[in-house]
Order: structure tokens, then C-alpha cells, then sequence
């Protein structure tokens, strides 16, 4: 055998190897196509962030007389609690907020009660927990007052 001859061979030989792997890449390539079910995904939208938001807390008493009125509020995520026109305690834990307000107590706006998410405002609720009299302090039937959130 001669030089030449082995060399021809070897030639040949990484021709072959050449054009299998070219054919390799070419089903590779067209493996990955975009219409394929394994081509890349889509875009995905970003995540919905909460909006902050306030929720008022209303009150119907059937009484004149209320001197002090204690509310319970509960929801996913209450920040904190304020009470409008009158004094007031409140409470904030995590899922609930305890609110009580003092002073000539009328029917109406008592309070408003700042959420983490204001979409959720469906999912809060809020009661009287009790009721005293302005004058003699006597504890109220609650069973006829109404609390609600209002957005």
C-alpha cells in the first residue's frame, strides 16, 4: 500500500463521518422547530400584583343612645384600622382587627379599614361584637345592629 493510497482512504473515511454528521444536525435542527410541541414556550403574562385599597365600616344601630360600640372585622389582609368622627381603640392581627369606637355613636360611617388587596374586599367581614349606652354604660342587644364593609 502506499502513501497515497492510505491517504485517499482516510479522506474517504472523514467524508463519510462528515456528511453523518451534518445529516445529525440537520434533523437536530429541524427537531427544534417553532411549530413543534417542544418549541419554545410563549411569553407568559407577568403576575397580578394586590392594589392597596380602603373599605369603609358602616353601622346600623336601632338605638339613639350608643355610647360605645365594639366592631370585629376579618378578611385575608388588613393593614390597619381608623376611626372617623370618634374615639377610638383599635386592634390589628393577621386575618382579623378588633375596632371600637366612643363618643355620641350614630348610624353611618364608623371607621375605614386599609386592605393589601382591594380586589379581595369580598372576602372581609365585619359584625358588632357590643353595644353600651351613652348615659348608663349598660350593655346593648346586638342582635338588631348591622356592620358592613363598603368599598
Amino acid at each position: 500500500m502506499t502513501y497515497t493510497f492510505k491517504l485517499a482512504r482516510r479522506m474517504a473515511s472523514n467524508h463519510a463521518r462528515r456528511h453523518a454528521f451534518a445529516a445529525a444536525a440537520a434533523l437536530l435542527l429541524m427537531a427544534c422547530g417553532g411549530e413543534s410541541p417542544t418549541g419554545p414556550t410563549p411569553p407568559t403574562n407577568p403576575p397580578v400584583t394586590a392594589t392597596a385599597g380602603v373599605l369603609t365600616l358602616e353601622l346600623t344601630t336601632p338605638n339613639t343612645n350608643d355610647g360605645a360600640v365594639q366592631f370585629a372585622v376579618s378578611g385575608p389582609a388588613i393593614d390597619s384600622v381608623r376611626a372617623l368622627g370618634y374615639d377610638g381603640l383599635t386592634s390589628v392581627l393577621p386575618g382579623q382587627a378588633q375596632v371600637i369606637v366612643t363618643g355620641a355613636v350614630a348610624a353611618g360611617t364608623v371607621a375605614r379599614v386599609y386592605v393589601h388587596d382591594i380586589a379581595k374586599a369580598t372576602e372581609y367581614r365585619a359584625w358588632v361584637v357590643a353595644a353600651a349606652a351613652r348615659s348608663s354604660y349598660q350593655l346593648q342587644d346586638v342582635a338588631s345592629y348591622r356592620a358592613a364593609l363598603v368599598r
